[in-house]
């Protein structure tokens, strides 16, 4: 990855806390850093290489092989000193003798305090968006308002962790105005330090939900844990933008002291939205308001009224950025979105709905309810292909029982579950009795353990005319379904 502006080994040692390994390499401190990787794999002559410990691998033992792919040197964490003889010993002395090797406590804090002091140099306004569903949309619609009229830098696809968003930063250069991006969380602790590493001047949470139950006991541990973006956005004179109409917003600011802004459906708050009309696909026609003023009208380019939240709230930190009306519609209906998010097609005869790049229970639920409103709108079969959610802990089959729960409690019509954790969504299907029928029948479910025979049965299941919603967590890759269809 390319630097947006080259460093000098002295930066990394006057921002950060590593020491360069030996007096033999004194000689490099003036040397500029133009490239970076943390990948052996991608290594390119000339990167620096920042080997991180992960839960599999130790990039530390990639060392000799990005050094004999052309890196122009590498820190490295302590613990791993005593190792400098071995790769010494396989790299030729006439590279070893120009290399940069720096030595670190901690490479992933190394990385994250090198991105800090970066981003500083530069001072952006930083815009950081977390919440249990919904980040990457509404960073996206940010991103697409503001990319019309400033220098932005975001963060890609869904890179929301220290990583992700440190190697976005140093793409930063003088001439960004604005860096958006996405703060993810697996512990307490995590946001409040990424909004510090950030420099973070504007917050947003989309909604509080049950996500990553695997490492927190409960959904009030979940908003306790977002909210911590408000300790440094109150030090930074910042704002925090809450959806006004999720359950756990009173919650949040009962225990924050920043300035808070919220965006809803309730036009006594600061930026409030009407829904129009839905078209076939799910798709809004909506106007936003600020303080009950009309500001202007828009026609979303992704389905599902959900994102009717992620829109208001990017519109609404646009606007309190100064972005006129005229801007706000255009760089909403054009935003780039990402693949495999509320997709709506058509193929076939059948409207497919492709929401299969993650999935928690509340975006579970929100695509469920999206499949519902266009089923209805054409008339159509409802179809919900579901696959197992991870990282959901202990509540993990009570939580899928519950998907199953709401999912026939909607009216859908045929279910279609994959995984060993979705026999619950099954489950949970089965429990609910319908006006209409006494109970569903077997027919109206379909469970699979093996994605293979899945594919082979989709056929016979489906027909045209059919509404199908494709929704599962990412290790499922569920968009290999679509051919079947």
């Amino acid at each position: 990855m390319k630097l947006g502006v080259p460093v000098t080994v002295n930066n990394l040692i006057e921002w950060t806390k590593v020491e360069i390994l030996s007096p033999a390499h004194m000689s490099r401190k003036n040397s500029y850093i133009k490239t970076i990787s943390t990948d052996s794999r991608t290594i390119q002559k000339g990167d620096f290489f920042i080997p991180i410990t992960g839960e599999v691998y130790d990039g530390h033992e990639f060392i000799t092989d990005a050094v004999n792919k052309g890196a122009n040197g590498f820190v490295m964490q302590d613990k791993h000193v005593d190792k400098i003889n071995k790769w010494k010993s396989s790299i030729s002395p006439e590279i070893w003798e120009k290399l940069i090797i720096l030595v670190s406590k901690n490479n992933l804090d190394f990385l994250i305090e090198l991105s800090s002091n970066y981003i500083r140099k530069f001072n952006p306004i930083v815009i950081g968006i977390t919440g249990s569903v919904g980040k990457t949309t509404t960073k996206n619609f940010i991103a697409g308002v503001l990319g019309e009229i400033f220098n932005i830098k975001y963060t890609p696809k869904n890179y929301n962790t220290e990583i992700g968003i440190a190697s976005s930063i140093l793409e930063i250069d003088s001439s960004t105005q604005f860096f958006i991006c996405e703060l993810g969380m697996r512990a307490k602790g995590q946001i409040k330090a990424l909004s510090e590493a950030v420099n973070l001047d504007i917050g947003a949470i989309t909604a509080i939900g049950p996500s990553h139950l695997e490492f927190f006991e409960s959904v009030e541990e979940i908003a306790i844990a977002k909210a911590e973006m408000a300790d440094f956005l109150k030090k930074k004179n910042g704002v925090l933008f809450l959806n006004n109409d999720d359950e756990w917003t009173d919650f949040i600011t009962d225990r924050i002291s920043c300035d808070v802004k919220r965006f809803g459906r309730n036009n006594r708050i600061d930026f409030n939205f009407i829904e129009n009309e839905m078209d076939g696909f799910g798709r809004y026609s909506i106007s936003f308001f600020e303080e009950n003023r009309k500001i202007t009208d828009v026609f979303l380019p992704v389905c599902g009224y959900h994102n009717i939240y992620n829109a208001c709230c990017a519109a609404a930190i646009c606007t309190y950025l100064g972005v006129l009306p005229e801007a706000l519609k255009h760089g909403l209906e054009d935003a780039v979105l990402e693949l495999n998010r509320m997709q709506v097609f058509e193929k076939n005869g059948k409207i497919i709905i492709n929401d299969c790049y993650n999935a928690n229970p509340p975006s579970m639920k929100r695509a469920v309810d999206t499949l519902k409103q266009i089923s209805v709108k054409n008339s159509s079969r409802s179809i919900a292909v579901l696959a197992d959610m991870f990282e959901l802990g202990k509540q993990s089959e009570k939580l899928h029982y519950e998907v199953g729960q709401y999912t026939g409690k909607k009216g859908i019509d045929v279910l279609v579950a994959l995984g060993k954790l979705s026999e619950n969504i099954c489950t949970g299907f089965y429990s609910v009795k319908d006006k209409n029928r006494s109970s569903f029948k077997k027919k109206d479910v379909y469970y699979f353990r093996d994605k293979e025979e899945l594919k082979a049965n989709l056929g016979k299941i489906i027909k045209k005319g059919d509404t199908i919603l494709i929704k599962g967590s990412r290790a499922n890759k569920l968009e290999s379904l679509i051919e079947c269809f």
